[in-house]
């Protein structure tokens, strides 16, 4: 059974004793961490990093939809999972507002034992699954990748084969040679923009957010540093790099190093795993 963190804010203490209490009883396989101030709840989202969050509507000074678009605005925290809790806001139109802040469900107060553990159950096999799916998907788009390197190796094999045809054509006739050459910048042309464009479209269908939370953050980035970027998150080396990229690898491995000042990354710290944050 997996140990899930669930974090509850609610400025009640009788409604946070109620919350424990149910989860004791029933999911004692649970860590259950809390707090009545929730402007404490930001911080302590990213120091154990839950696997979900319920929290209250109304609360004094930060209220549960606050909190929400707080989480929603950091990278290390954008993707948990939140559930409102709310005994007021109990309309259509307020759960509505609720779910389009970022929500994934919602409790009404009273809390009832059967429908808090039915949607805290709900809600953490729906976030499992979306990892799933993402990590599916990422293997795929890297085999897809792989497969851009390969038809590249064969596309720049046939441009070999025409240049050295093309030498055969030079002393003989001077319109064969232009239509050969105009062949071949086509099919170069056509290498460098077809390849990148279909795995981009793949990419951006998969992790919609990566470019825009990325550039946010670092907005000095160059669109060669984004697609760079964007291989490594999928874990591939510098030689696969090079050859989508149509880049030599000593160039992408001068593009890595740049990169990595440009994030200020730590020595210690691995590229791939802080761009998954991203």
């Amino acid at each position: 059974m997996n140990r899930y963190k669930i974090f509850i804010v609610d400025d009640n203490i009788d409604n946070l004793k109620t919350f424990i209490s149910i989860f004791e009883q029933c999911c004692p396989f649970y860590d259950i961490f809390q707090t009545n101030n929730p402007l404490n709840a930001i911080d302590i989202a990213l120091k154990i990093n839950p696997n979900l969050i319920i929290t209250d509507w109304d609360m004094p000074k930060l209220s549960g939809i606050d909190i929400i678009k707080q989480l929603k605005e950091k990278k290390e925290t954008k993707d948990i999972p939140v559930i409102m809790a709310t005994g007021v806001h109990i309309t259509s139109v307020d759960l509505q507002s609720a779910l389009e802040t970022g929500a994934v469900d919602f409790i009404r107060k009273p809390i009832d034992q059967i429908e808090l553990i039915a949607r805290t159950h709900s809600a953490l096999l729906i976030s499992e699954y979306q990892k799933q799916i993402i990590q599916i998907k990422d293997k795929e788009l890297t085999e897809s990748a792989l497969h851009l390197i390969k038809s590249n190796e064969f596309n720049e094999g046939i441009i070999k084969k025409l240049n050295k045809l093309n030498t055969y054509l030079s002393s003989k006739n001077n319109d064969a040679q232009q239509l050969m050459n105009s062949i071949v910048t086509d099919l170069n042309n056509r290498i460098k923009e077809d390849s990148w464009f279909r795995f981009h479209l793949s990419f951006d269908n998969i992790h919609k957010d990566f470019k825009r939370n990325l550039t946010k953050e670092y907005p000095e980035l160059t669109s060669t540093d984004i697609n760079i970027c964007t291989f490594i998150r999928l874990g591939m080396n510098i030689k696969d790099i090079a050859s989508v990229l149509n880049l030599s690898p000593d160039s992408v491995k001068v593009s890595r190093s740049r990169l990595r000042k440009k994030l200020k990354l730590k020595q210690s710290q691995n590229f791939e795993t802080f761009l998954l944050g991203f």
